[in-house]
């Protein structure tokens, strides 16, 4: 092989490499919440901070203080990615992933449109008094003791993991990596490299599991407002969102690939 052929075969790796790197792009710049803001952010709202690109919430939540959701929402929106990212969550703590998050003033919470997989202390499920977030979380972890729709790296309230023994206890680190793909029309939850839940993301099989849980039942939620869970899981494209709820959470490593 000639001296040009080989610099133009060094050339088309380089290239190839340098393309593929290119794909996976840092959520965390500067070491700043640059590319992220707080839901519906009247300037008042706070929590988040980030430390050594760590992502943390370490605020009281709206479930708390009743002074409005303040989760955080990416600037960008999204409709087909993959994201990885690790987290570590404090005993008794609760929180999340969404996406497909509409921030629309009609919305008083992101999860009244974005899905959402769940982060959590796992031992809430051995003890369910440890919960943060009083009454109603204990509620929640009371009721899902057997179908675990709320455990770690569910679909909250519409699909369980298959494993319940893959994640770490609480102020260690796990990882996620997750894929949303509405062109495939699938989901997928990987937790420290174990595949733990896949599931539709619209169709009758997505309708089945909509009609099996709290997001069919609307008239019983009046605090959500006029617009209830109408558009639960309607929007393919949206901000996605790290979840404000009781606990410390931490998130490092966050990463996402489009797939458009």
């Amino acid at each position: 092989m000639g001296i040009k052929s080989k610099l133009l075969l060094m050339v088309v790796i380089l290239t190839n490499c340098n393309t593929t790197n290119s794909k996976w792009k840092s959520l965390i710049v500067n070491d700043s919440l640059e590319g992220w803001h707080i839901f519906q952010d009247d300037g008042s709202k706070k929590g988040w901070i980030v430390e050594g690109n760590t992502l943390i919430f370490n605020g009281i939540s709206d479930m708390e203080s009743g002074e409005g959701d303040a989760s955080l929402l990416s600037d960008k929106v999204y409709r087909n990615f993959e994201i990885q990212f690790d987290w570590k969550i404090a005993p008794g703590g609760n929180s999340g992933f969404m996406w497909g998050v509409n921030e629309d003033e009609k919305y008083n919470y992101p999860y009244q449109t974005g899905q959402e997989i769940q982060i959590l202390d796992p031992a809430i499920y051995d003890d369910p008094t440890i919960v943060l977030g009083g009454e109603i979380e204990l509620n929640n972890a009371i009721e899902d003791l057997k179908a675990r729709k709320h455990f770690v790296g569910a679909l909250y309230d519409l699909s369980a993991p298959t494993e319940t023994n893959v994640c770490k206890p609480a102020d260690e680190w796990n990882s996620y990596h997750i894929k949303i793909d509405y062109d495939a029309n699938r989901g997928e939850v990987i937790l420290n490299d174990v595949l733990i839940n896949s599931f539709p993301l619209e169709g009758p099989e997505w309708e089945v599991m909509l009609q099996k849980s709290k997001f069919s039942r609307s008239e019983d939620y009046e605090y959500l407002g006029d617009s209830r869970w109408y558009d639960f899981g309607k929007f393919s494209e949206g901000h996605i969102c790290f979840q404000d709820h009781p606990g410390k959470v931490s998130f490092r490593n966050i990463r996402i690939k489009e797939l458009d």
